[in-house]
C-alpha cells in the first residue's frame, strides 16, 4: 500500500512502512543524522533529523513512518534553531583539534557544523572526558575523546557482524564505548572486521591507514581475493601504494561489509619477499636472475621438446583459483592448443570438485543453485561441514543476521563452531560419519511424510532407487557410526521438512572427505525430495572456498571439460572451438592433479606448468607430492612468493597480484565481477594472463589475448572470446560488467539480465532432476590404540589457505594468527597430562609435526583440529592419500593422530 503525503510543500507517495528520512533520501534530498546508517536498525539517538509536522510535535526522521495525508518540513529556521543547538552540545565534549585529527576533512560532524554556523561550544564542560588513545591493535586506533556517542559502531558490531562485542557503558557525558568487558580489542575476541571503523562518522575510531598515510590519490573499484564471497572493495592509493581497503557499500556481495583479511590484510602486495624478476635453476641447485628473453625461450625449447617427445600425457598444467577467469581460460587454451593435451587443472580439485560432480549429474550444471540474499528469505538453514564465520566472515554475518530475523539454524559438523552455538539444532557428528547422519535424514523425510509429491512427480526421477539404498539408514543406525543422538537426528529432519523454504549450504567438511560426492547427492537429494529448489530462499549449494575457484572451473581449467563445463566431447563445443581456435580439441581425457603426481613418479609426466599454486604446501600426503615434483624433468612455477613448490622448480616466474592485473572472478554465487588494476607490480614482475601469452608466441601460437606481438593481454578482448564459447555467458561482457557491476551466470544473451536462482520452478537445466542412491561408505581410517584422535582441518579467521599472503601483513600481529595449535579438549589434555602451550608432537600413519597445544571446548572429545596456515608446520605431512572415488578430491577431513609429550 502506499500512503500520499506533503513533503517540503509537494505531494509525495510511499510505500507503507518507509520512514521520512528514508523517503527524503531517496529522492536525492539531504537530511542530517550523525547517528543513522542504511544497514543499521533507526536509533533516533542524535535527533539532528528532526522535522516538522503539521498540527503535531517535531519528530525523527529516522525511525518514523509516513503517515497518509500528513504535511512535513524539513528544512525551516525553527529546525536550524534545534539542529545548531545539538550540535553545540555536541562539541561541547569534543575536541577542537580539527586541523590535526586524521578525520579532517571526512568527518560528518565538522561537515555538519560548518553547514550550521556552529563555531564553538554553546554549553559549559568542565570535565570533558579525554581518554588515552588506544593504538594497541595493528589495524584499529582508538581516540575515544573524540566519540560522540552516536552508537554506530555498537549497532555495527551487533546487528551487522554478529559478534557483539563492543558495548556503551556510562550516562551523560561519561557515556563511553568499550570492547567486552572494558579490555583491548583483541582480548575482547573482536573480529577486526573494521565495520566500527567504517560507520564512525568522526575520527574516533581510524584505520590505520587513515591515521598515518592520510588523503589518497587515487581509489580503484575491485573484488577482493581470498574467499568466495566476492566482496567489492575501493583501493584507497597514494603515489603508487595501497594505503587503505575499505569495503564498498555498493557491492552486491558484500553490501560495504568486510573481514580482517579482506580489508587489512593487502600489505602483501608490497612486501620486499615478492618475486620481482625470472630465477632460472643453476647445476649446482642454485637460483640465478634471468631476463624475460632467456626465462620464456628457455621454458619454449623444453615444453616445445617434452610435446615433441612425450605425446599428451608428458605434461601437466596446474591452473589457480587466484587468478582471474581470463588467465584460467587462457592457461587452459595454452594447454590444449598449444600443448596438445586436456591435462589441466586446477585447485578445485582438492576442496569443491565433489560439489561441480554431483551438481552436473543431479541438475546439470556445477554450480549453487541460489543466491547469497536467499539466506534472508529461509525459514531454515541446514549448514552442513562449513564454518563460514572463520572462512568466509561477510556469509556468516549474513547467516547470523538471518537467525536473528527469525530463521531457524541447523549445523551438522564436529566442532562447536560459532553458528553451532547460534544454532537451534547442532548435530555434532564424528568426523568421516557425513553419509550416516545425511542418509538417515533422507530416511526420515520419506518415511515421515514431508515429500514434496507434485514436485517429485513433474520434476525428478529416480527417486526409488534412493529409497531402497536408505530403508534401513534409521536414526538408531546413525547415531552408532555418528555419536548422534537418533532424536536429535529426527528433529532435523523434521525442521528441515516442515519448512516453507528451507536451504541447505555445505562446505568443505562434506566434499574433503572420502565419500564427498555421495554426501553431496544426498543433500541434493534431500532438497528434490521437499521440494526446495528454484524458490527463493531454498536451494542446496556448496560455499565456495578461494575467490575464484568457482571461475577457474567455469573457465574449463578441467580435464574434462572447456568453458562453461561443455564435454571435450560434445560435438558442438568441438566444432565452435575449432574455428575460433584454428585447431582442434584434443579428444583424450586429461589428467587431474592427483594422475599428474602420480604420472611424475613413474616417469610419464615429463614437464609441469604450476601457476599460483603451492601444491607441496596445500597438497596432502606432502611427502608423496614432493617426491613426485622432484621427479618432473622440467616444472615451471609461477607465484608471486618463492613458494615450498618453488623450491623444486627449474624456473620461476614472478606473477601478480590481484591488485595488479586487469579482469573478472566469478564468487560463489556464480556472481561475475570485475577485478581492476590499481598499483603496478614490483620489478619485472607480469600478470600470469602476460606470462602464459608470452610463452605462447615463442613456441609458435597466437592465442588472440593480445593486439599484437609484444602487446599486453587485453582482458576485455579474452573475456569476449570466453562468452562467444560459453552459451551460458554470452550475455557477458566487460562493458555490461562496468554498467551493471556484476552478473550471475546464467546469461544467455546482451539483454538477459542474469540468473539469481537457477533451476527457477523445477526447470532443471538436465531436464529433471535427478536422484542418485548414496550407499554407506565407512571412514577411510578408523581409531585405533595407537592412533586413538580423529584429526580435522580447516581454516581460521586470520588466514587464509598456506598464509602466504596474511602472514606478510600486519594480521601476523595478531596474537591468535601467530603460529600453528592443535586444539584439543580439556578431558583429552588432562588425560594426556598436557597444559595449554605446551609443545607436542603430532603423529599419523604418514608423518609427525611438533606444534603447540591449545586447550578448547571447540573441539569434543577425541576430536582435534589444526589448519594448514603455516608452512613451519606442514600439516598436511599428517593427511594420507584416501580420496572421493568419483572426483580425486583429497581426505583432508579425517586423520588418525596420537599425540605425544615432548618431555616423556
Amino acid at each position: 500500500m502506499r500512503h500520499s503525503f506533503v513533503l517540503d510543500g509537494e505531494p509525495v507517495s510511499a510505500e507503507e512502512g518507509q520512514t521520512i528520512l528514508q523517503v527524503v533520501r531517496g529522492l536525492g534530498r539531504d537530511l542530517p543524522s550523525l547517528c543513522h546508517a542504511e544497514n543499521l536498525r533507526p536509533h533516533g539517538g542524535c535527533r539532528l533529523c528532526l522535522v516538522e509536522v503539521e498540527g503535531s510535535r517535531t519528530v525523527a526522521a529516522c525511525h518514523t513512518p509516513i503517515q497518509e495525508g500528513a504535511v512535513y518540513t524539513t528544512h525551516s529556521p525553527k529546525l536550524s534553531r534545534l539542529r545548531r543547538s545539538i550540535l553545540e552540545l555536541i562539541i561541547t565534549d569534543h575536541p577542537l583539534t580539527c586541523l590535526t585529527c586524521s578525520a579532517n576533512g571526512r568527518c560528518d560532524l565538522q561537515r555538519l557544523a560548518q553547514e550550521y554556523g556552529v563555531r564553538a561550544p554553546g554549553y559549559l564542560n568542565p570535565e570533558r572526558h579525554q581518554p588515552e588513545p588506544d593504538h594497541r591493535h595493528p589495524f584499529i586506533k582508538l581516540e575515544m575523546d573524540k566519540c560522540i556517542h552516536c552508537g554506530r559502531c555498537v549497532r555495527a558490531c551487533d546487528e551487522v557482524e554478529g559478534a557483539h562485542v563492543l558495548a556503551m557503558v556510562g550516562r551523560g557525558f561519561a557515556s563511553r564505548v568499550v570492547a567486552g568487558n572494558d579490555r583491548s580489542l583483541e582480548e575482547a575476541r573482536c573480529r577486526s572486521c573494521g565495520q566500527c571503523v567504517s560507520q564512525c562518522p568522526v575520527g574516533a575510531i581510524l584505520d590505520v591507514g587513515q591515521l598515518t598515510e592520510g588523503l589518497p590519490d587515487q581509489t580503484v573499484q575491485t573484488t577482493c581475493t581470498y574467499c568466495a564471497v566476492g566482496c567489492l572493495f575501493l583501493v584507497r592509493v597514494k603515489e603508487g601504494r595501497v594505503i587503505q581497503m575499505e569495503p564498498d557499500p555498493q557491492g552486491s556481495a558484500n553490501r560495504g561489509h568486510s573481514c580482517v583479511k579482506g580489508r587489512f590484510g593487502y600489505g602483501y602486495v608490497h612486501h620486499p619477499d615478492r618475486l620481482t624478476q625470472p630465477l632460472i635453476r643453476q647445476g649446482d641447485g642454485s637460483f640465478q636472475p634471468a631476463s624475460w628473453e632467456e626465462a620464456v625461450t628457455l621454458i619454449a625449447q623444453r615444453l616445445s621438446a617434452i610435446r615433441q617427445e612425450g605425446g599428451p600425457h608428458a605434461f601437466g598444467a596446474v591452473s589457480s583459483s587466484r587468478c582471474t577467469n581470463e588467465e584460467n581460460y587462457l592457461m587452459q587454451k595454452f594447454t590444449r592448443m598449444v600443448m596438445q593435451t586436456n591435462s589441466v587443472d586446477n585447485c578445485a580439485r582438492v576442496c569443491h570438485s565433489p560439489s561441480a560432480f554431483a551438481l552436473g549429474a543431479a541438475l546439470g550444471t556445477g554450480a549453487g543453485t541460489n543466491s547469497f540474499e536467499d539466506v534472508e528469505r529461509s525459514d531454515v538453514l541446514m549448514l552442513v561441514g562449513a564454518n563460514p564465520t572463520e572462512a568466509h566472515p561477510v556469509f556468516g554475518s549474513r547467516i547470523k543476521q538471518a537467525v536473528m530475523a527469525g530463521a531457524k539454524l541447523i549445523v551438522l559438523d564436529p566442532r562447536n563452531t560459532e553458528l553451532a552455538q547460534w544454532a537451534d539444532l547442532h548435530l555434532a557428528l564424528r568426523p568421516g560419519s557425513n553419509l550416516a547422519v545425511i542418509n538417515a535424514l533422507q530416511h526420515l523425510l520419506i518415511e515421515g511424510g514431508y515429500l514434496d509429491a507434485a514436485f517429485i512427480d513433474q520434476h525428478t526421477e529416480n527417486l526409488a532407487a534412493v529409497e531402497q539404498v536408505v530403508a534401513e539408514a534409521t536414526p538408531e543406525w546413525a547415531e552408532k557410526h555418528s555419536g548422534v543422538p537418533a532424536d536429535l537426528i529426527r528433529q532435523a529432519a523434521h525442521l528441515y521438512g516442515s519448512a516453507n523454504a528451507a536451504q541447505i549450504l555445505w562446505g568443505l567438511g562434506i566434499t574433503e572427505a572420502c565419500h564427498g560426492t555421495l554426501s553431496a547427492h544426498g543433500l541434493i537429494n534431500m532438497a528434490l525430495m521437499t521440494g526446495n529448489l528454484g524458490r527463493p530462499g531454498t536451494g542446496s549449494s556448496p560455499i565456495r572456498g578461494q575467490n575464484n575457484v568457482q571461475g577457474a572451473c567455469d573457465m574449463g581449467a578441467l580435464p574434462g571439460v572447456v568453458s562453461d563445463y561443455r564435454s571435450i566431447h560434445d560435438a558442438i563445443a568441438r566444432q565452435e572451438h575449432r574455428q575460433v581456435w584454428g585447431v582442434d580439441l584434443p579428444v583424450e581425457m586429461g589428467m587431474k592433479v592427483p594422475e599428474m603426481l602420480d604420472g611424475a613418479r613413474h616417469g610419464v609426466v615429463k614437464g609441469m606448468w604450476v601457476m599460483a599454486q603451492d601444491l607441496a604446501q596445500s597438497d596432502p600426503d606432502t611427502q608423496h607430492v614432493v617426491a613426485a615434483l622432484e621427479k618432473v624433468s622440467f616444472l615451471v612455477v609461477q607465484d608471486i612468493f618463492f613458494s615450498e613448490t618453488a623450491h623444486l622448480a627449474d624456473v620461476v616466474l614472478p606473477g601478480a597480484s590481484f591488485l595488479e592485473k586487469e579482469g573478472t572472478f566469478v564468487n560463489s554465487d556464480r556472481r561475475v565481477q570485475r577485478v581492476r588494476k590499481a598499483v603496478e607490480g614490483p620489478g619485472e614482475s607480469l600478470s600470469d594472463g602476460d606470462i602464459i601469452n608470452r610463452v605462447a608466441r615463442a613456441m609458435g601460437f597466437d592465442l588472440n589475448a593480445d593486439e599484437g606481438p609484444g602487446s599486453r593481454v587485453n582482458a576485455e578482448k579474452v573475456l569476449a572470446e570466453i562468452s562467444s564459447l560459453s552459451p551460458n555467458w554470452r550475455g557477458i561482457s566487460m562493458d555490461r560488467l562496468n554498467r551493471r557491476g556484476f552478473i550471475q551466470w546464467p546469461c544467455p544473451d546482451p539483454d538477459h539480465p542474469g540468473t539469481p536462482i537457477v533451476h527457477a520452478g523445477g526447470d532443471f537445466i538436465r531436464g529433471r532432476g535427478l536422484f542418485t542412491p548414496t550407499p554407506w561408505q565407512p571412514p577411510a581410517e578408523t581409531v585405533s590404540e595407537a592412533y586413538p584422535f580423529l584429526l580435522t582441518t580447516g581454516r581460521t579467521l586470520f588466514h587464509y589457505n598456506v598464509g602466504t599472503m596474511t602472514r606478510r601483513t600486519g594480521i601476523s600481529q595478531l596474537q591468535s594468527a601467530q603460529e600453528e595449535k592443535v586444539r584439543l579438549h580439556p578431558d583429552d589434555a588432562a588425560q594426556l597430562g598436557v597444559t595449554d602451550g605446551e609443545r607436542v608432537e603430532v603423529r599419523s600413519l604418514y608423518g609427525s609435526v611438533t606444534v603447540g597445544c591449545l586447550i578448547s571446548r571447540e573441539v569434543n572429545p577425541g576430536t582435534v583440529f589444526m589448519t594448514f596456515h603455516f608452512p613451519e608446520t606442514r600439516t598436511n605431512l599428517l593427511i594420507g592419500p584416501a580420496a572421493d572415488t568419483y572426483t580425486s578430491c583429497p581426505e583432508y577431513k579425517l586423520s588418525t593422530v596420537a599425540i605425544h609429550r615432548l618431555d616423556v
